[in-house]
């Protein structure tokens, strides 16, 4: 009677666990060619700056088949190009160990994609304009690469003059935008003196703050003197005599 009753509660728990464990083994029952996948996305996230969530992956060449490898230790080394970006379109190194011991090299050619913000007219903006909250909004797009003039936080815009007129749902750029008070109280000025035939530079610092073309107070550094000057650029003044 005793065997009769454990033999339906083994059989039982056969089933149970065989249906539980069974996506387990099947989920780490990778190929050669996912494990180098999984290993050159490994090695992506853990270098470069941006979170994992703000990068994708596409493979552009496929990764060779291999054969299973007898060894019972199978090791990666996966090797980036000099000063590699982590962006773009760029390939990466791959050397596979049995035991320790070289046993292939190959190049995957990879496509990587990072989100990134960026600033956005919402709606159409005059030139000449101050940027204020209710001009721009902040925007996240799938990029490849970085223009040396992006902006991508709202307060490298807001209280700028946009130099040209804009429509709606446009990306704002820094070569878009200017100082709205190029010289500000306070900060260091570059100061020219110029009669039209001799021209000299000194340096000052701003008494008070003004926007382009208008004539602001600044105390010149080497006699400690007040003079005026007219501001005609960023940090910028010219004293005409």
């Amino acid at each position: 009677m005793k065997s009769l009753s454990v033999k339906p509660i083994c059989c039982a728990f056969l089933v149970f666990f065989l249906t539980i464990a069974q996506p387990a083994w099947v989920f780490c029952q990778q190929s050669p060619e996912e494990v180098v996948m999984e290993q050159i996305r490994r090695h992506v996230t853990q270098n470069m700056l941006l979170p994992a969530e703000n990068m994708r992956i596409e493979f552009l060449s496929r990764i060779p088949s291999m054969e299973k490898m007898s060894g019972k230790k199978i090791t990666y080394s996966i090797e980036s190009r000099p000063n590699e970006q982590f962006i773009g379109d760029t390939s990466f190194g791959v050397r596979i160990f049995s035991d320790n011991i070289f046993v292939r090299e190959m190049t995957v050619r990879v496509r990587i994609e990072v989100l990134r913000n960026q600033i956005i007219s919402a709606s159409a903006i005059s030139r000449g304009s101050i940027l204020t909250d209710g001009d721009v909004t902040v925007s996240q797009k799938w990029v490849r690469s970085i223009p040396i003039n992006a902006v991508s936080s709202l307060d490298e815009v807001l209280g700028k003059t946009i130099i040209m007129g804009v429509g709606p749902n446009t990306t704002i750029t820094k070569t878009m935008l200017k100082e709205a008070t190029p010289v500000k109280k306070g900060k260091m000025v570059q100061v020219i003196l110029d009669n039209g035939v001799m021209k000299m530079l000194t340096s000052g610092m701003a008494e008070e703050d003004g926007a382009e073309d208008t004539i602001v107070k600044v105390r010149n550094l080497h006699s400690n003197k007040v003079i005026f000057a007219r501001v005609i650029g960023q940090g910028k003044v010219q004293v005409d005599f």
